[in-house]
């Protein structure tokens, strides 16, 4: 048991707790002894309005989820390149091409309009993501039009119409924002955002698959780099997209994932335009990645059929590295089961069902009283991702969070 008191918290073993664990591979096995502890709380701080409203933004334009990365979010104004020898150098002549637009990665949430793969020079093969931001993220576009030249020829793309080189809905005129990621090899076939489909040859004489997914005109968001491509008249873009998650069913996925193109790695890979970079930088996809996902939650103490109860499933995962950060791989209590306990009631229950107890860091974070006295908070999870071997060692997280 945790004891979780103003200005602190302080641990207390509860010996001899048996606890039989939920969706057992083999029914009736038995949690070892201390596998199930508690994160107490007593006298919860009242909810100031701002953290209500904060919760209201993350359930109604968050799809529930707060993703950041809590290491790496700064980027700073170092743009990207493109690689030697890829059309776009031999064509425009550029070499710094993804500009970040305020130093930072953002989140974006929106409907998925579009997606593609494109399997290009290299170790590129991209999922290219088109997003219609809804209007808490609308910004991420309307900040970049400025950098839009108007002068750009509008050409057709697929079938569609791009105006200047940014990419439009067909259905309103307006304009999208592309996530693009290159996910390892292993990962081509997975079952949300495959490598197969119909193939289409563009304009430029390439071949891009389309894909039928069930994630089409669903609301979904992205996390990463909020850039400008500089080759595509500065068309805004979430690249790479290293965090994707969804509201489905009664759940929630949530995916970390390392990006493989090569494009990102190391210094080689960016252009400092004569000066050095910031002590706090780091190439945007040097490993290992860190994930933080909170998801909101809401229990009322006074609710019949407390607690409320979530699982957390593993769907897929390669060079997950959490248990290499004692931080991060930190629960709020010990074991694989974690209950929310306040003025000695049991509200929420979390089980870890992954292969690996360390894989993931499990917390109860934010937690606070509402004028009805509703308990409101976040479910905290944090994984990393990424082997040192920058040739072979990207990993990828992808989780289910089941709320029973």
């Amino acid at each position: 048991m945790r004891t979780a008191e103003a200005g602190g918290y302080r641990k207390v073993r509860i010996e001899g707790y048996v606890r039989l664990l939920p969706d057992s591979p083999n029914t009736g096995e038995l949690a070892p002894l201390n596998e199930f502890n508690d994160f107490v709380l007593t006298n919860a701080p009242n909810s100031t309005q701002e953290e209500i409203n904060e919760r209201n933004r993350v359930i109604n334009k968050m799809q529930g989820i707060k993703g950041f990365d809590p290491l790496s979010n700064f980027i700073s104004s170092i743009p990207a390149e493109k690689t030697v020898g890829e059309e776009s150098i031999n064509i425009f002549e550029y070499s710094n091409n993804w500009f970040p637009i305020d130093g930072k990665k953002h989140v974006c949430c929106g409907k998925l309009k579009k997606f593609q793969t494109y399997d290009g020079s290299g170790a590129k093969m991209d999922w290219n993501i088109f997003i219609e931001p809804n209007d808490e993220f609308s910004f991420l576009i309307d900040d970049v039009l400025k950098y839009k030249d108007p002068e750009w020829a509008t050409k057709a793309w697929n079938g569609e119409w791009r105006s200047g080189g940014w990419h439009i809905n067909k259905e309103t005129g307006g304009y999208l924002l592309e996530g693009e990621l290159t996910p390892d090899k292993s990962f081509y076939d997975n079952l949300f955002f495959p490598n197969s489909g119909e193939k289409v040859e563009n304009i430029w004489g390439h071949v891009v698959t389309k894909p039928n997914i069930v994630l089409l005109e669903k609301e979904i968001c992205l996390y990463g780099p909020w850039v400008r491509e500089r080759v595509h008249n500065n068309r805004p873009e979430i690249h790479p997209s290293e965090m994707i998650w969804w509201r489905e069913g009664k759940g929630y996925y949530i995916m970390l994932l390392q990006d493989d193109s090569n494009r990102f790695d190391n210094n080689a890979d960016f252009g400092f335009l004569g000066g050095s970079a910031p002590s706090n930088w780091k190439p945007w996809t040097e490993p290992p990645l860190t994930a933080q996902f909170k998801i909101a939650f809401k229990v009322n103490p006074s609710e019949s059929g407390l607690p409320q109860e979530m699982d957390i499933r593993e769907v897929y995962n390669r060079f997950v590295v959490t248990k290499e950060d004692t931080d991060a791989s930190a629960d709020s209590d010990n074991g694989t089961s974690h209950a929310l306990v306040i003025n000695n009631k049991n509200l929420l229950v979390v089980n870890e069902q992954q292969k690996n107890d360390n894989d993931l860091g499990v917390k109860f974070v934010d937690i606070s009283k509402r004028p009805d006295g509703t308990i409101q908070g976040y479910l905290q999870i944090t994984t990393k991702v990424g082997g040192p071997d920058l040739a072979g060692d990207e990993g990828y997280h992808v989780l289910y969070i089941q709320k029973k």
